[in-house]
Formats: C-alpha cells, structure tokens, sequence
C-alpha cells in the first residue's frame, strides 16, 4: 500500500515530520492554505534529494509573470533535508510526501491531485525563466488543438552558472513529431505543458520505469495527440553528477523495456517487422550507441549497436543528427556543440575506424549497400562540427569527401553555404553580418 499524504504544514511541523517525532494526517481539501482551487495550471515538482536545487526550483516558479496556478511539490521519500527546505514555502505550495516511487511515480502523484486544466513539469534541480508559463499558456491558447507544448532548455552546471549547450531544438513540424521521437527524445521534462485529460487517458508515466519514463509516455500520446514547439530558451537544465541522467545502466534497462513494451521482442527477423518497429528499434540502438560514446567513450561497444542499428533501420545512414552527436564524442553534457573540452581529432578517427569495422568487415552483415550514404552523412556531420568550433580548413575537406560519396547533398543549401563560408574567416564573417543588420535598419528608419 502506498503511503501518500497531503499535508497543511508550518515550517516547525515539517522539521518534525522529517525527523520522525510527527505522525503526518490527512487534511481536508478546504483547509488547504493555497487558495486558488481551480486554476488554469498545476505545476508539478518531484523531488528526490534534491534539497540542495529544490528552493531555487520552487522560487522560479513562483517568480512568474503568469498568476493562474498551483505548486505541488511531491517529495518522493527523500531522505535529505528536501521537507525542511518544502517548508519554507508553506504558504506557497500543496507539500506531498509519499514513499518512494521514483520520478514517474512522482509525476502521476501530482498529475493525480492537480486542479489545473494543465500540467507543467518542472523537475527539482531545474529552473524556469519568469515568462515560461505566460509563453506557453499563451502557445496553448494558439494551438487550442494540441497536447503537449515544449520549448528548449538552456544547460547550467551544479552550481547554476550557463553553459553553452541548448537542449530540446530544433523545433520540429507537428506532423514529424511521432517519427522523430522514435528515433530519439529530444524532449526535456522541464520544458513541457500539456493538458491534464490527455495524460489521464494515456494511462500517465509508467512507474516501473525508473528511467526514460517520459519518452516513453510520449510514444503513447502520439501519433493520436499533436505537439506543438518554439525555440525560445526558457528552462534552465541543470547538469550535475547526481542527475537520473546520469545513470548509464538504468537508462540502457528502461530503454529497452519501453521499446519491447511497444513493439515486442527483437527477434532477429527485422524483414518482417511493421515501418514504426524497424525505427523503434533502429533509435534504440542508436540511443545505446551514443550512451557508449557520450558517456563512456566506449566505441567499441558503440559500433556493435551502430551495426545492429543499420540492419534494422537502414534510413540511419542519412541520419545527420547522429553521425553530429559521434562527431562530439565524449565532450561532457553542457559543452556539446561548443569548442570547448572537445577532442575532435580523436572522435574523427574513432568515427573512422568504426566505419571501416562496418562496411570492410569480412562478416556478412547485409548493409554493404549503406557505405556511401553512411560515409558520405559522417564526412558531412564532421563538416558541420569543423565549421561551428572554427576549423574552416578542416570543414572544407570534409564537405568535398561528403559530397563525393553523396552528390545529392548539392541539393542541401546547407552544403553550398557552408562551403563558400568555409573560405571566409570569422572576422569577416561577423564584419559581414554588421554590415548587413545595419543595411536592415538603415532601411527601416528610411521606410518610416
């Protein structure tokens, strides 16, 4: 039996709880401090010791320009000093404490109780800018025929300094969404509104799953529900080492026992399986690869799910966004996409040989037919690497090998603009865009 409460509690009578020397009752609906019983959103933050993050997560939301919402903090049983701190916003917020669930169990105990029309996840480590809930309330007004809205999320580290990495974009067409989500969760928790009833009907997040509980979630929302996105950078992630991000294994573990969940086994026979199976199963593999990578710089490991991941999904090889993410290698989560703490020299010759492993191996694989669209998508993800981090030099070689094994990508205005650029210094590149934002004003201020 789950031992969950609801309680009106004082600063004094939470430190009590907390320490055990108060048996926690149950307390009716109306005497609830919080007095808005019928508001437009319920933000829901479950916390897990986190009392280190959870004040500034609760501050964020209760520094926000929009009014019409409640805060229901579900502390998880947590064993730190996450009731203490919960107490001081009292007044504030609906305090839940329940034996632990972990995240999802969390989640549905507040998504449970909410009054809102909507749900805003809000984790407690994270933070929102104060326009977060008037932006996407008002996303939700114009878009009255969708589910689920997100934003992007801007990366900090423990101790809340930015960072240069921007999790959660591009922003994706609506009618994209389903595919692209079973290849890869691009979605951050934190940066997502969603309406209530949906949720309740798609049976809420999956509690057994201790890890990508919310990517699965939104595989049973979809293709049925829309989502709608914009690129405004309006959470702030944390990254630091006691994240649920950061456990390698559980992800692995709850990967694979969502996608079996959905599709059944892999049983081997990927000739016979539906279209949405084979990219299922196809981003599987392609998330336990780049865990290998990302995470441990294990390549070897990773080549063997890269293998089993073009067997089974063979549009991967034009995949960029994969073959961009092996580019950065091992760079730490928060740096990515940046120059910074990058060993591009190594992640391209790993990036090599592991494709030399695939496609001149002796060993039959039934995906020798891939080799040019595979190395010709590399060469053009290590292009784009090059040219973002200043190697201009470096993306020009690329972008020819590119070209050479795919000529179809002549078609990309992306290929053609970044060669020509590639000739170009930064200097006179940033000369070139002054130049140009001044001819814009100078050309407003005439029209006026």
């Amino acid at each position: 039996m789950n031992n969950r409460q609801e309680v009106c509690l004082t600063q004094n009578d939470i430190y009590r709880v907390f320490t055990h020397q108060w048996n926690i009752r149950m307390m009716p609906r109306d005497s609830q401090i919080v007095d808005n019983i019928s508001p437009q959103v319920s933000v829901i933050i479950p916390a897990y010791n986190q009392a280190k993050y959870l004040e500034s997560a609760i501050q964020s939301a209760l520094s926000q320009t929009y009014q019409d919402y409640e805060i229901i903090v579900v502390d998880d049983g947590s064993t730190d000093n996450t009731p203490l701190i919960a107490g001081r916003f009292v007044k504030n917020i609906r305090y839940i404490r329940q034996d632990n669930q972990g995240l999802g169990g969390a989640r549905n105990t507040g998504i449970r109780i909410a009054n809102g029309h909507f749900v805003a996840l809000l984790d407690s480590d994270d933070q929102w800018v104060p326009n977060f809930l008037e932006k996407m309330t008002g996303l939700a007004a114009q878009f009255p025929e969708a589910a689920v809205y997100y934003c992007q999320a801007r990366c900090m580290d423990a101790e809340g300094h930015d960072l240069p990495q921007v999790l959660g974009g591009p922003v994706r067409p609506p009618e994209a969404i389903y595919q692209t989500l079973l290849r890869a969760d691009f979605l951050i928790p934190s940066t997502i509104l969603m309406r209530r009833s949906v949720i309740m009907k798609a049976g809420l997040f999956d509690h057994s799953l201790r890890y990508c509980e919310d990517w699965d979630l939104w595989l049973q929302i979809l293709p049925e529900y829309t989502f709608i996105g914009i690129p405004d950078c309006l959470v702030r992630y944390r990254i630091h080492s006691n994240t649920q991000s950061a456990n390698l294994a559980g992800n692995q573990q709850s990967a694979i026992a969502l996608i079996k969940k959905k599709f059944g086994p892999d049983d081997n026979h990927e000739e016979t399986w539906s279209i949405e199976k084979r990219r299922g199963y196809g981003g599987l593999y392609r998330f336990l690869l780049l865990i290998f990578v990302n995470r441990n710089n294990d390549w070897k490991d990773a080549a063997q799910n890269f293998r089993r991941a073009l067997q089974i999904d063979p549009t991967l090889a034009e995949d960029l966004d994969l073959f961009y993410d092996l580019a950065l290698g091992g760079q730490p989560p928060g740096y990515r996409g940046s120059p910074q703490l990058l060993n591009f020299k190594e992640n391209t010759a790993q990036i090599s040989t592991m494709l030399a492993d695939t496609f001149y191996s002796k060993e039959n694989l039934g995906i020798e037919h891939l080799r040019r669209q595979t190395y010709g998508t590399a060469y053009f993800a290590l292009g784009l690497v090059a040219y973002n981090t200043g190697k201009f030099r470096l993306c020009r070689s690329f972008l020819i090998r590119a070209l050479y094994y795919r000529p179809d990508l002549l078609k990309d205005n992306r290929t053609m603009g970044l060669l020509l650029k590639s000739f170009l210094s930064r200097k006179i590149l940033n000369q070139i865009k002054k130049a140009m934002a001044q001819l814009i004003i100078s050309r407003s201020d005439s029209s006026i």
